[in-house]
């Protein structure tokens, strides 16, 4: 059987990504050692800028890789069901959302499925990251309800921008204008290279960003409910972050000239399929990233992918496996009877003070549950564990406490008001007519909606942990990086990949209303 696995292992020899290359199901990459447990091997050697940089230089990253599947999805969407952009002329109209809607539902639905139903069902993979954890019912509807609400948003960030190019806010070109000049296919077939680079690298700034502790409190734990992911763990976000996470699509779009809207379908394609298989659980098949899975075990690490790693390693959050890391620098410990904050506190560790903030959220991170000693070389017979739980913070049900109950509240008033100002300017899109402005906020204060939405959900955050009493400073786990340096940096690409993106998209709409 390792003999027949390493013989698959020569499809992937020499990807742009081996990591995450064109495996089939049941096989591992080349640098998988099948003796160890699934997992346990390093990384190491398979990443480096070097090796990102000679994947761009030969576009393997592109034609040898899942992201050739995914173009080929956007593409198809573009040519079989283009976005109605004449029709967005007059106003806002409720049938082409929910056609729009039912489109995505199905075109993602069927792909998760499929990687569901092949690894939990059908058993076409058999090295599990975590033997004999499987999620329950309860578990399944939980991420199902909030990878619903991701497909709800994705649809209406699609009417948005149908809007802005319907009305002239954003230019666009027309198929017939590409494929009548040369240098627009060539601009706009440029792109179609960027966005998977684009992608990746919004990806690693963005996820830094939502690990800031009170935006991670409140937002991206939800997401890590599920330290053992399954296919829809990769969409299940809390609205917010789909917010940020989607923010990556309006960067070329509002801002570039001489764009097709499949630039657009592109982006989202890649940022609503991709997450699929990536959370996948297990080791052996298309797209399996061991690379994410160390980081939802362990939490404070691994913040980009395989292709951006080298800026993991460059910030020493670099885990090259599950268990014992030699590559790890991020990994804090406190001096006994005293904390960050001046705190008298036992002494203490950055996975520890995760599952002490996390308890506070409602979703406590077992990161710990991983069996790390399987990991530390030894041998893997492909035996099934004991089920455990899955996930026992991952079901629907109340806010666990009054902090995330006013959060809750707050994004729910956000997400009415957003819609308000975008939509009640318009006409009846079936006369053409437009009615007048219903209200002061429509003419006078596109910006400060623009604002409340972009801006408002991090100052909630913040304000909520002080307001908490939170012992764990706001800037955790980048707490040891200095302000005016790494943190910083990041700090100010943040703002610049996911807020600002959002701020303008909103500004514009609403200005169209108003």
């Amino acid at each position: 059987q390792a003999a027949l696995m390493n013989g698959r292992n020569l499809l992937v020899e020499g990807a742009a990504m081996p990591l995450a290359g064109l495996v089939p199901f049941g096989a591992v990459p080349a640098w998988v050692k099948l003796e160890l447990a699934p997992g346990g091997s390093s990384q190491i050697s398979e990443l480096g800028w070097k090796k990102t940089l000679r994947s761009v230089l030969s576009l393997s990253y592109f034609h040898h890789a899942p992201n050739l599947v995914w173009f080929v999805v956007a593409l198809a969407l573009h040519v079989g069901a283009p976005y109605d952009i004449s029709g967005a002329r007059d106003g806002w109209a409720l049938e082409p959302f929910l056609q729009r809607l039912a489109l995505n539902f199905g075109v993602a639905g069927l792909y998760y499925s499929f990687f569901y139903v092949a690894l939990y069902h059908l058993s076409w993979a058999k090295r599990k990251f975590k033997p004999g954890s499987y999620p329950t019912m309860g578990n399944m509807a939980h991420n199902l309800w909030y990878w619903s609400l991701g497909v709800l948003q994705w649809t209406a960030w699609e009417c948005v921008m149908t809007r802005l190019w319907a009305t002239g806010m954003v230019p666009f070109v027309s198929d017939a204008q590409l494929l009548a000049s040369p240098a627009l296919l060539a601009w706009n077939a440029l792109w179609v290279l960027i966005v998977p680079l684009w992608r990746d690298l919004h990806f690693y700034v963005a996820h830094r960003f939502i690990h800031i502790r009170a935006v991670y409190r409140f937002v991206h734990s939800l997401h890590h409910r599920c330290t053992d992911p399954e296919p829809f763990s990769g969409m299940t976000m809390h609205p917010v972050e789909h917010l940020y996470y989607f923010s990556n699509a309006l960067v070329p779009t509002l801002y570039l000239s001489g764009l097709s809207p499949l630039v657009f379908q592109w982006i989202f394609v890649h940022l609503s399929l991709a997450p699929g298989a990536g959370h996948s659980g297990w080791e052996d098949h298309f797209q399996a990233d061991q690379y994410h899975y160390v980081h939802h075990a362990k939490f404070e690490c691994n913040y980009g992918s395989p292709f951006s790693g080298f800026i993991d390693q460059w910030c020493g959050t670099f885990r090259e496996r599950l268990g014992e890391s030699v590559a790890y620098r991020g990994e804090w410990v406190e001096p006994v009877g005293t904390t960050h904050d001046g705190v008298p506190r036992r002494a203490n560790t950055a996975r520890t003070a995760a599952q002490d903030g996390a308890a506070q959220d409602g979703a406590a991170h077992n990161g710990a549950a991983q069996d790390d000693a399987a990991q530390d070389g030894t041998t893997y017979d492909g035996a099934a564990k004991a089920k455990g739980v899955w996930a026992k913070d991952a079901y629907l049900g109340l806010p666990a406490d009054k902090m995330h109950a006013t959060y809750t509240l707050f994004s729910l008033g956000l997400a009415a008001l957003f819609a308000h100002a975008a939509v009640s300017g318009s006409g009846d899109s079936t006369r053409g007519a437009t009615r007048a402005p219903t209200s002061r906020l429509q003419t006078a204060a596109p910006t400060a909606v623009a604002a409340a939405v972009a801006y408002g959900p991090v100052v909630v955050a913040l304000a909520l942990c002080a307001l908490s009493g939170d012992r764990i400073s706001w800037r955790w786990p980048f707490h040891k990086e200095r302000v005016f340096g790494q943190f910083g940096l990041f700090l100010v690409l943040g703002w610049l990949a996911c807020l600002l993106p959002v701020f303008h998209a909103a500004q514009w709409v609403c200005i169209v209303a108003a």
